[in-house]
């Protein structure tokens, strides 16, 4: 009897008798205790406990501003209070990041990467130069990186000096030298242009920057346009002598930079992509690059110029995936006058040559072109025809038949939601065409819509380039930053998914767009 009291007397002092039923209960708790195991288990609750958090954020700032205790219990702390969001934390968090040139004590290194986490997650301007100092002088490659993962949540443009120097520097692991590039994209200041240009075209053994640096450019936006457009008209002397150093050819500066014109560029990027679609090469490969990529992003950029350029090579190309390539353009751009030449090149040869004409017609045409296909079809197919034939036939008149239907972008509004993913996917470039915030709502539903399997894809990219148009027009504001989340949630259930990575790639360069035109 007398050891069962002791027990509980001993239960009571250290609030032990239940679990708690908070994240503030939880708190508490991870302060009491003095094991290691038993504060780590009591933080791992505080960061499930569902409902308001805040009450915990005086109790979890006690144990990071404690220096005595374990480092791991401070870090996962400091975690908590990243999630949680209070700026209260700010102070507290900055004074841990405690470790000096030199450590290497990997415990205070994994503290430093979450104390750097949470600073990021809270926007703590006031954390910058410690997080600086933390990227300069620590050993521990991942608290380098969870430093430059913090300064471009941040978005400090004082951090761009520091970053670029990371971005560039040559002796920097590729892998957090990729972060900063991200870091820069996000930060967006027009002062990291210039370095993050040269990062598209450098190369060590076995590693390109080229993603990381790409979707950098595209994050700072129009500043890329003009150092772009330099590198396709061959007006950058400096880059040209240094990819002639290096064994660049000139080709693939001219197709890097035409493929990212397509998203930063505007009408005055339009001429000079429009020469590159006649472009020659002594390497015949790297002319066909150089050409689609302007022919595609001429498409984004919607470029009437381009319908007549673009049709003389849809009649000359021989290679089905190239020809299909540049039917998808002359479809995105929209205009009519692409129909007749669209129908000569859809009206002979070998299925797998005619089926991107046919499909940009039903992509763009109407009543005259239904009848086209319907023609072709029963040439095809009025003794049977294989059934992936038989399937792009069904999509073209499932196009053809929602035209028939529909004469505004409220109608074609509607087709977003249609069953027919070659309904969605005409229904989106229509929208994108002649609709406008009205519509966005629609457009993120269509975007955030289920991938199973190309068709599916396709209607998503459509999706995604027609809430670009749209938001280009309009200005999306408050109601985009909403949309944002819906595609990120969107990514984030993706992730690792094959099929889906380029598409969420351009949602994902669209919602850090929509988000940073919100603020």
């Amino acid at each position: 009897m007398r050891h069962a009291a002791v027990a509980v007397a001993a239960c009571l002092a250290l609030v032990a008798c239940g679990s708690p039923k908070d994240a503030e209960g939880w708190a508490k708790r991870a302060v009491s205790r003095s094991r290691l195991d038993e504060k780590l288990a009591a933080l791992a609750e505080v960061r499930k406990a569902p409902g308001d958090r805040k009450a915990a954020v005086p109790h979890l700032v006690r144990i990071v501003e404690d220096a005595s205790t374990f480092a791991r219990a401070r870090g996962e702390a400091a975690l908590a209070l990243g999630e949680i969001g209070d700026g209260a934390a700010v102070a507290p968090l900055v004074k841990a990041l405690a470790e000096k040139p030199g450590a290497s004590e990997r415990d205070v290194a994994e503290m430093n990467r979450h104390v750097a986490d949470a600073l990021g997650a809270l926007g703590a301007r006031e954390a910058v130069p410690a997080l600086t100092d933390l990227l300069q002088k620590s050993r521990d490659g991942f608290a380098q990186v969870a430093a430059v993962d913090a300064l471009g949540r941040i978005g400090d443009p004082t951090s761009v000096d520091v970053l670029v120097a990371v971005a560039t520097g040559k002796d920097v692991e590729p892998f957090t030298a990729r972060k900063a590039l991200l870091a820069l994209g996000r930060i967006g200041d027009e002062k990291a242009a210039g370095p993050v240009l040269r990062m598209l075209f450098e190369e060590r053994p076995g590693v390109s920057f080229f993603p990381e640096a790409a979707f950098a450019a595209v994050q700072i936006g129009s500043p890329m346009a003009a150092p772009l457009l330099a590198v396709l008209e061959g007006r950058d002397a400096k880059l040209a002598g240094w990819a002639k150093e290096h064994g660049v050819v000139a080709g693939a500066l001219y197709a890097k930079s035409a493929q990212l014109l397509g998203d930063v560029g505007g009408p005055d990027a339009v001429p000079a992509l429009v020469r590159k679609l006649g472009y020659q090469d002594g390497d015949p490969g790297v002319a066909t690059y150089v050409r689609v990529f302007a022919a595609e992003s001429l498409g984004r950029l919607r470029a009437r110029e381009a319908v007549r350029p673009l049709v003389e090579l849809v009649a000359r190309e021989r290679d089905a995936n190239v020809r299909d390539r540049y039917c998808d353009a002359l479809a995105r751009i929209g205009d009519p006058a692409a129909l007749a030449p669209l129908r000569a090149a859809a009206g002979g040869g070998a299925w797998d040559l005619r089926e991107g004409p046919l499909t940009a017609l039903s992509r763009l045409g109407g009543e005259p072109e239904r009848a086209f296909v319907e023609q072709a079809k029963a040439k095809d197919c009025g003794r049977g025809c294989a059934a992936p034939i038989q399937a792009a036939y069904g999509a073209m008149a499932a196009r053809l038949d929602a035209a028939r239907a529909c004469r505004d972008a409220a109608c074609w509004a509607g087709k977003l939601g249609d069953a027919s993913a070659a309904v969605r996917d005409r229904a989106a470039l229509e929208v994108g065409r002649a609709g406008g915030a009205a519509q966005g709502a629609a457009l993120a539903d269509a975007i955030v819509r289920p991938v199973s399997d190309d068709a599916d894809l396709a209607a998503r990219y459509h999706a995604v380039l027609a809430l670009g148009w749209i938001d280009a027009r309009d200005r999306l504001g408050a109601p985009g930053a909403a949309i944002a989340d819906r595609l990120d949630a969107m990514i984030a259930q993706d992730r690792g998914r094959t099929l889906t990575a380029a598409a969420n790639e351009d949602a994902l360069r669209l919602a850090t767009r929509l988000r940073r035109e919100a603020r």
